[in-house]
């Protein structure tokens, strides 16, 4: 996990986390204080954490949230409802450790998957997001290795 967040850490303008490792914030704040770190709790955090943030990246809305509580483990329609009714661009959800990329509406859904604790045979993965500077949204998910494993624009 380490590894990972070191490489990625050099080459990102922020960092978003999902939850269900709350630890694992205190590691990318110790390893880049500067970058900004937006972080949720997941169902297995425990504390006063919110579990859904929004914020703006280069004039796009974004919101995330762990999911446990819009049960996306039953599908996804709860979660893209939330999204529209918050006028997100993004929205970054987890809790279910399966990397998906996909359109709802005009929102972008982009859940990472795990990179401790991929399930269902699925491998260690992270998402990358880019908002270009004519406004074009990417998302794509990738390996532990780097390579591309899902990808949408």
């Amino acid at each position: 996990m380490s590894l990972i967040l070191k490489q990625t850490c050099q080459s990102v303008n922020a960092v978003a986390h999902l939850g269900d490792g709350w630890d694992e914030r205190h590691d990318i704040m110790l390893m880049s204080p500067r970058l900004p770190l937006y972080a949720v709790a997941g169902n297995c955090d425990y504390g006063e954490e919110a579990d859904s943030l929004s914020f703006s990246l280069s004039s796009k809305k974004i919101v995330m949230a762990h999911g446990h509580r819009h049960n996306v483990k039953s599908g996804y329609l709860r979660i893209s409802l939330w999204a529209e009714e918050n006028g997100a661009d993004v929205c970054l959800f987890g809790h279910t450790h399966i990397p998906e990329v996909f359109y709802s509406g005009r929102t972008l859904m982009l859940n990472p998957g795990s990179v401790g604790f991929p399930r269902y045979g699925q491998t260690s993965s992270y998402g990358i997001l880019d908002i270009s500077d004519n406004g074009v949204i990417e998302g794509r998910v990738m390996g532990k290795q780097g390579g591309v494993y899902k990808r949408i624009i």
